[in-house]
């Protein structure tokens, strides 16, 4: 009964409006939204569809991302492309991407991005659509979503970490370690600190298990052997996370 009305209440209203509700119409409300609505093809890649949002956000005009079959990677920060790579080869999760965007000028912006894949017989992923919406930046709140130091990236929801744009793949204990030494980046962090935030112990022989799993992650976060580590040691007190700067 109540849906029946529902229906009749809407021909009235379209009766009297003289005309219906069609594509054109739709096009334009989708234009007028404030957030970006898009699709993205697999094959051959580029946008089928990008929203006049685009120009707000990033000072990109649509066109220009039609012409550019990777213009949907190159939007994004150097750093966060691992995590749009990996959307582009898997579909998404329920968690939302928050990325950072680059605008035209230069500058950057962050986004939550809300994506749905669509897939064909097989499972087979041909396309992304979703909807991208300006946010504040996740890294200055009291709990961030994202924590950004220098190069390497933590994405708390989703317990994974980045360096250079490149995903490390790390532990529980190790990611909690990172989490640690990250809270204040060049601040000296004992071992009985270590050993007290992630197993709950100060017992001496701790010591250990504290020094594996510092070189464990240091050697996951380097990658480069030869380059300078970004976990400090500081002899007989503990350790410091000395984050790079990004270019």
């Amino acid at each position: 009964m109540g849906s029946a009305s529902g229906r009749e209440r809407v021909a009235r209203q379209t009766a009297r409006a003289g005309r219906g509700f069609g594509d054109d119409d739709l096009l334009q409300l989708v234009d007028r939204a404030p957030d970006v609505v898009f699709r993205y093809r697999l094959h051959p890649p580029g946008f089928d569809f990008v929203s006049c949002a685009i120009t707000r956000v990033t000072g990109f005009d649509p066109e220009e991302l039609y012409d550019d079959p990777a213009s949907a990677l190159k939007i994004v920060h150097p750093d966060d492309r691992a995590i749009v790579h990996d959307l582009l080869a898997k579909g998404t999760g329920s968690v939302p991407l928050v990325v950072r965007w680059v605008r035209k000028d230069g500058s950057y912006v962050w986004v939550e991005q809300r994506s749905t894949p669509i897939f064909i017989r097989a499972r087979e992923l041909v396309a992304i659509e979703g909807i991208a919406r300006e946010i504040v930046d996740p890294t200055i709140k009291t709990r961030p979503h994202v924590r950004v130091v220098g190069d390497i990236r933590i994405d708390f929801d989703r317990a994974r970490a980045y360096v250079g744009g490149r995903e490390v793949r790390l532990t529980p204990s190790e990611f909690r370690l990172l989490v640690l030494l990250s809270d204040e980046p060049g601040r000296l962090v004992s071992r009985a600190t270590i050993l007290e935030a992630l197993w709950n112990s100060t017992h001496p022989r701790g010591g250990r298990t504290c020094e594996v799993h510092i070189s464990k992650l240091r050697s996951k976060l380097e990658g480069d052997l030869e380059q300078h580590s970004r976990i400090e040691t500081v002899r007989g007190q503990g350790y410091r996370l000395a984050a790079r700067r990004t270019a």
